[in-house]
């Protein structure tokens, strides 16, 4: 088992979070890909990860997770081999299918709806699996068209692909393209564009099980890891988001560190 603890603060610096985490022991350093949420401006996903990476050594380095919604596929693909070669290795690309409806629209973009948002995911997911192997790809779908002909620096082996599955058709179309499934049983909480705490405490143990056992139908060995929000504390906004909980799959991650 590996535990990922995940950059969203602007106020540190990258490099020195990164050496402090990697000492500490964590296995995988991992950095969120957002303009900015209703709570806090977010650094960005890319020169936050190079920072983490050549700060480092031994520790991976993942992103959780590049939103879909905000770059061209080709780009990402284009990151991901580079930041590959200068983390000798050790970096893992996340990749997501966005859902913060605010930061998109504020921005000036379309946020799509939910059935465009998740086959422009299914799309992009074997866009980039083709460019992180092969450094080509000829795509012709219902969101993109890609002819992409020479992307670089290919690695042997490529950087892993992560993807963030959590309704039926992103488990059913993107686990096959996957080097790694992230669950995320709390999809139905951001469906609308936004974080709804009652859904999140809504969310059981049994949604989680059958989520696991659809992926493991697909991919029987395929490698999973859990999204998992949670806040430590004894402060008031910590004790109210614990009751908030009740007593679902996700009440054990809010409370006291004890």
């Amino acid at each position: 088992m590996e535990y990922v603890v995940n950059l969203m603060d602007v106020t540190v610096k990258p490099g020195e979070w990164a050496r402090q985490r990697e000492d500490e022991g964590w296995h995988v350093l991992s950095v969120a890909d957002h303009f900015y949420t209703d709570h806090r401006p977010f650094p960005h996903v890319w020169v936050a990860a190079t920072a983490v990476a050549s700060a480092t050594t031994r520790v991976k380095v993942t992103t959780s997770f590049v939103n879909n919604l905000l770059r061209s596929p080709v780009e990402v693909a284009q990151a991901a081999l580079l930041l590959h070669k200068v983390s000798s290795g050790r970096f893992e690309l996340g990749l997501g299918a966005g859902w913060a409806e605010g930061e998109i629209t504020d921005a000036g973009m379309e946020y799509p709806v939910p059935r465009d948002r998740a086959g422009m995911y299914v799309e992009a997911i074997q866009i980039v699996r083709s460019l992180l192997t092969e450094g080509t790809c000829l795509f012709r779908g219902n969101y993109y068209q890609i002819d992409t002909k020479n992307l670089g620096p290919l690695s042997d082996p490529p950087p892993l692909l992560i993807g963030s599955v959590g309704g039926p058709r992103t488990v059913r179309e993107v686990t096959p393209f996957l080097d790694r499934v992230e669950i995320k049983a709390s999809s139905a909480s951001t469906r609308g564009g936004k974080l709804d705490l009652e859904i999140l405490a809504d969310v059981t143990e049994s949604h989680l099980s059958s989520m696991i056992e659809k992926v493991r139908n697909i991919r029987p060995d395929i490698e999973l890891g859990m999204f998992v929000l949670c806040n430590a504390g004894t402060d008031d906004s910590t004790k109210s988001l614990e009751t908030k909980m009740g007593a679902n799959l996700y009440s054990r991650f809010f409370g006291s560190p004890e």
